[in-house]
Formats: C-alpha cells, sequence, structure tokens
C-alpha cells in the first residue's frame, strides 16, 4: 500500500495586531480643515456632545474641565461683556491652546489646532478686537445642510468680527435667534449646532431672497465683505499647509519696506496714509507691538496684495502708492480719536470746605465718593485740598458700615427664624426659595446668621420643640 502524501494546509498567522490605544471619547472627525469654511472648536466641542448623546455642559463638566482646569465657563454675558471669554476658545491664546490639548488627549486627533486662530499666534494681535463674543450663522447654509442631509456645523469664518457676510449665499449673517429674537453666547452648557441655546428652536426656519451680483458690485459694503471674507478663508484653508509658522519679525519687515518703499522711510506719512499714530508704526517697525486686526486688513487691502502674503512676510517688493484708498468700512464707529481736553476748573475752596464740614454732621453718614460728588471737582483734586477731612469721613462712613453689617446679621437671624415658624404652620416646605418671599432682603438667607439659624429651627422641629428659637419668634 502506498504511502499517503501529508496534506498542507494554509498556515496562519496568529500574532496579535498591534491597536491603537483606545480613547476616551470618539474621535469625531472635523469638517471642513483645510478648506475656507473649515469647523470653529466651540462647534466641534458642541458636535461631540450630540455624538456621546449629553449636553454640551455635561461633556465639558465631566470630561473636559478635568484636563483645562477652567472652572465654570458658562458665566459669560453678552449684553455688559462681562464674565469668562468663552469666545477665546477659537482664538490664539492660552485658552484656545488649553481646549486643543484637552480634546486632542481625549480624541487622540492631532488636527484641531486648525480649528481655532492658533497657527497664526504670532503674527495675529493679543488684543486683536476680532473674535465675536455671540454667534453668527447663515441660514441658508444651515438649510441647505439640513435638506442635503449633512452634518450642521458653524465655521471659524463665522466666529470672526469683519465677517458680516456669507461666502456662498452673499447674504448677512443672522445673529438673533428668530424665535426668541436673543443673541446666543460662543459655547453655552445647551449650544447645538444648528438651534438656539437659549429657546431650542431652529435658526433658519424661513427663507428669503439671493442678492443678486448687480446689487453686490453697486453696494462698497458688499464689495468690502466679499473681499474680507475672500481673504480670511484663504488664510484659514493655508494653514495646515504652512511649512512652518509666521513669525512676528515678518509683519515688522513688511512695515518697513513699505515705509522705505513708498513715502522714503517718513513714518509720521505711513501713518497718516494707514490713519495710525506715529508711535504706533515706530512699534510696528521694530517688532515691538503688532498692529492691529483692522490696520493688517487695511494694509492688505489698500496694497493689493493678498492677506496670506502679507502675514507670511512673501513680499520682496511693494507699490510706490497705495492701489486702493483706505477702506471707508474701518473708519466707520472708530473709538480711539483723541477726546478734547477738559480745560481745568478753578476750584471754589470755601464752597468745599463747607460741603466736606457739612458731611461729617450728616445721618447716616455719607461716602467720600458721595461727598466729592457733590462738590463737583474730581476726586484728586479734593483729596489733595483737604486729605484730613475725606480721611475723617471715610473713618466715620466705615464705622455706620460695620455698625449697620452687624445689625443686618441680627436682623437676618430673627426674620430668618420667624419665617421658617409661620412656614412650619401653614405645613410648607422649609426651603430658601420659600423663605426669601417672606423676608425683607432675599440675601438673609446668604449671610452666615441666617443659615445659622436657619438650621438651627429645622434642627429643633426635628427634635419636636421649639425652644429658643419659638421665643425668639414670639
Amino acid at each position: 500500500m502506498p504511502d499517503k502524501v501529508p496534506t498542507a494546509y494554509e498556515r496562519w498567522d496568529i500574532t496579535p495586531p498591534d491597536l491603537p490605544p483606545r480613547s476616551r471619547l470618539y474621535p469625531l472627525e472635523p469638517i471642513g480643515v483645510g478648506t475656507p469654511l473649515v469647523e470653529s472648536l466651540a462647534g466641534y466641542v458642541a458636535r461631540l456632545a450630540e455624538a456621546h448623546c449629553v449636553s454640551t455642559g455635561t461633556l465639558y463638566s465631566k470630561e473636559i474641565d478635568a484636563l483645562t482646569g477652567k472652572g465654570n465657563i458658562f458665566t459669560f454675558r453678552l449684553g455688559t461683556e462681562g464674565g469668562y471669554s468663552i469666545h477665546t476658545i477659537n482664538g490664539r491664546g492660552t485658552v484656545a491652546a488649553d481646549f486643543v490639548r484637552a480634546l486632542e488627549s481625549l480624541t487622540h486627533r492631532r488636527d484641531l489646532r486648525y480649528l481655532t486662530l492658533l497657527p497664526w499666534a504670532e503674527v495675529f494681535p493679543v488684543q486683536g478686537g476680532f473674535q465675536r463674543r455671540a454667534r453668527a450663522w447663515c441660514p441658508h447654509c444651515l438649510r441647505t445642510w439640513r435638506t442635503d442631509a449633512k452634518a450642521l456645523y458653524e465655521p471659524l469664518l463665522w466666529t470672526l468680527k469683519p465677517v458680516t457676510f456669507c461666502a456662498l449665499h452673499r447674504r448677512p449673517l443672522c445673529f438673533l435667534c428668530p424665535s426668541c429674537k436673543r443673541h446666543n453666547g460662543t459655547l453655552d452648557c445647551r449650544t447645538r449646532s444648528g438651534h438656539c441655546s437659549r429657546c431650542g428652536q431652529w435658526l433658519a426656519p424661513t427663507t428669503s431672497d439671493v442678492l443678486s451680483d448687480k446689487l453686490a458690485l453697486i453696494n462698497d459694503d458688499l464689495v468690502w465683505g466679499d473681499w474680507v471674507v475672500t481673504e480670511l478663508g484663504e488664510l484659514l484653508a493655508a494653514a495646515p499647509g504652512l511649512p512652518f509658522a509666521p513669525a512676528r519679525a515678518d509683519i515688522a519687515q513688511v512695515i518697513n519696506l513699505c515705509v522705505e518703499r513708498m513715502v522714503d522711510g517718513n513714518a509720521s506719512a505711513f501713518a497718516r496714509l494707514m490713519e495710525a499714530g506715529r508711535g504706533q508704526v515706530r512699534k510696528w517697525q521694530t517688532g515691538k507691538a503688532q498692529p492691529k486686526f483692522s490696520a493688517l486688513l487695511s494694509l492688505s487691502y489698500q496694497l493689493g496684495i493678498s492677506l496670506l502674503n502679507l502675514l507670511n512676510g512673501n513680499l520682496t517688493s511693494v507699490p510706490k502708492e497705495f492701489v486702493r484708498p483706505f477702506p471707508s468700512q474701518l473708519s466707520k464707529g472708530r473709538s480711539d480719536s483723541k477726546k478734547p481736553r477738559r480745560s481745568p476748573r478753578r476750584m471754589e475752596t470755601v464752597t468745599v470746605l463747607q460741603t466736606l464740614q457739612a458731611a461729617l454732621n450728616e445721618g447716616p453718614p455719607p461716602s467720600v465718593r458721595q461727598v466729592i460728588q457733590r462738590t463737583n471737582h474730581d476726586k484728586p483734586m479734593i483729596y489733595r485740598y483737604f486729605p484730613e477731612l475725606c480721611r475723617a469721613i471715610a473713618r466715620r462712613f466705615a464705622d455706620y458700615r460695620k455698625v449697620q453689617a452687624v445689625v443686618r446679621r441680627d436682623r437676618a437671624r430673627v426674620e430668618v427664624i420667624k419665617a421658617a415658624y409661620q412656614l412650619h404652620a401653614r405645613g410648607v416646605r422649609i426651603t430658601r426659595k420659600h423663605l426669601r418671599p417672606l423676608l425683607t432682603s432675599s440675601d438673609y438667607t446668604n449671610i452666615a446668621e441666617g443659615r445659622a439659624a436657619l438650621r438651627q429651627v429645622r434642627e429643633e422641629l426635628s427634635c419636636g420643640g421649639r425652644g429658643v428659637a419659638g421665643r425668639e419668634e414670639a
């Protein structure tokens, strides 16, 4: 019987593959990197939260805040421009850098810096005032993306103040929710792409007509708006392909080249052309200060060169004179003009002395600020001529404040106890919310004595007796 030939089977490689490390969060791909409509980092955070089926506030508090350590970032106020500057998350400073570092650590992505202005950190001024605190959007873009079943997002271009028109539809951007008529912050705890963070409604409910090209060419504002959108879009699109980061010295080199070529080295004449101060131009030349964002736009526009080449310093020569006039749009509402100097008023010493002395006998004692306002003179001048009287008024007011603080603490304790027992008698739960309408000051529940009195009443009621608190109420 012939020997059987062994069957050759396929050989398998059972070596376990090298798997990349898992990311804490889903590595959501940013939209439009390398294009003029690249996504903003604030919009990316909102989309990342939606991808994990949580609110933006929850994603931040549970994951991002642990790495950034920023605390409560949702304290901004659009009306007063107060609170945390959350709009700088899309900017060129430390806030943007910290958020990029945290999100790249959570998602293991390495391209999130292009969703901010960090690639241009060296050439963009720190206090440029070119970022919006409120959201802006194009309703036409939102409707188109929704109809085509594309992802809704917020381009970084919409967050820049000079951009007032949509590059695709040539229509002005919107800033107010069509439903509640309120502004939206750049990033809120309830931010959702395409929806109002205040009322939650859709931000593009109706259609509108598209402006014709003829009208755009007639209107100077639209021509300027189209130029700004084109230049800034080109700038954002070029960020991923930069061989090296633009340096501050490149701007100084361009400024020096313009001064030498156009006005024969006369910095004062160049300052007049730029509608800037001579000292500012000197600092631009030496690199001690960066031109404001509006000045960079103006210089690029008047020279007839792209903003990208200007910031990169890719200029070997410049024209002998500006090819375009100074943009009138940058002159509207300028606040850097010098205010007229007030001529010093002569002090009526006798009248001021009588006013200060009369304040020492007033009851209740006024503050020094209140008294100085009555004299119609500046505070330094009053302190210079009457230092002793000012100190006496300040001491008297400080003593009065101390006495009033003691009285306020006692009143808070008594009123909280009385109001708490009134709620108990009516069968209402004793909470701060229910106590405040019964108090002469809603802040009494925040004072230490008010909180202690509230704890005392709760303890006595839980024990079934009234005790001292009951006697004080009676």
